[in-house]
């Protein structure tokens, strides 16, 4: 039976990873607001109140219960970068943790099993998460040649509508098929605006969200969409080149951090196949898993510490 002890060595590195990760969450999404509010300050618009009507609230209310967890899956960044369904992300999920588990089990005993477990659905969620990192990239590559192509064709005399539906047809993946995505859905009966915010759901880039910003508040207090969307193109280029240039700069910082990170692991998993007599006491004593938890905490903090050290704020 588990002492208390080891069900804190195992639970406490866990519970300080995840409060470091919301910690992290909730301050990027405090930043956003305080973009978003200085430039509705600077347009005139006023900052929203932040208790909504009674209108907005039945609204709100209404549309959270239409939306499943599927839909809400469906309109995702994730299904969006992965292209799958919520029931096969779930199994595959699921199958990462188990089968691992039960290869353990089969070679040495439940404690390796569970060990092997962790670390499949850890290389799976790393996976994902490097997909959806590099799907994000090319949709944030291909964005400034097509708010240049919409700022030309709105000049042309077309619609904001048909200069999109122009504009798409050239655009590269992923970013041209979400935007024929819209187009779809406003021929349904969504509005413009509408399936452009859902948009930058889908895909959660700043630079979009910008210039989906600056779609939405012309189309309330008019002006040169096309100038505008011009000077946007030209802050998003800078904005990139700037990001590249930090990129380049910290790269040995960056896959230092993951070789600290990602050792330690790795001979563990190598010292517990080639030798498991001589790693046997980390699982099957209370000391040795006091140990692998603290040494779970210090790798955390480590890496967390080299990723703030060598990422620009707010990039």
């Amino acid at each position: 039976m588990m002492s208390p002890v080891l069900g804190m060595a195992i639970l406490w590195p866990v519970g300080i990873f995840l409060l470091a990760l919301s910690w992290r969450k909730r301050q990027q999404n405090v930043t956003v607001g305080k973009r978003l509010d200085m430039i509705r300050k600077d347009l005139g618009l006023g900052v929203p109140d932040s208790r909504p009507s009674k209108a907005d609230s039945v609204g709100k209310a209404t549309s959270s219960t239409k939306l499943n967890f599927r839909e809400r899956w469906a309109r995702g960044p994730q299904a969006a970068a992965l292209r799958l369904r919520v029931s096969e992300y779930i199994l595959i999920r699921i199958g990462s943790f188990i089968v691992p588990f039960l290869l353990g089990i089969a070679i040495r005993g439940i404690i390796e099993g569970l060990v092997l477990g962790v670390v499949g659905i850890g290389a799976v969620t790393f996976y994902f998460h490097s997909k959806q990192r590099k799907w994000l990239i090319r949709a944030e590559e291909s964005l400034p040649d097509f708010l240049r192509g919409v700022a030309n064709a709105l000049r042309a005399g077309s619609s904001l509508s048909q200069s999109i539906a122009l504009v798409a047809k050239d655009t590269v993946d992923p970013l041209g098929s979400e935007l024929r995505r819209v187009l779809r859905r406003e021929n349904i009966g969504f509005s413009l605006v509408d399936a452009l915010q859902e948009l930058t759901r889908r895909i959660p880039s700043k630079d979009l969200a910008l210039a989906t910003l600056a779609i939405t508040i012309q189309r309330e207090v008019g002006g040169s969409l096309a100038d505008l969307l011009d000077n946007i193109t030209t802050t998003i280029v800078e904005r990139q080149r700037l990001k590249t240039e930090v990129r380049i700069i910290t790269t040995q910082g960056r896959y230092s951090g993951m070789v600290l990170t990602a050792l330690p692991f790795i001979l563990g998993i190598v010292l517990w196949l080639t030798g498991p007599s001589y790693f046997q006491p980390m699982f099957h004593t209370e000391l040795g898993w006091i140990l692998v938890g603290a040494a779970c905490v210090s790798v955390a903090i480590g890496g967390f510490l080299i990723n703030r050290l060598v990422k620009a704020p707010e990039m």
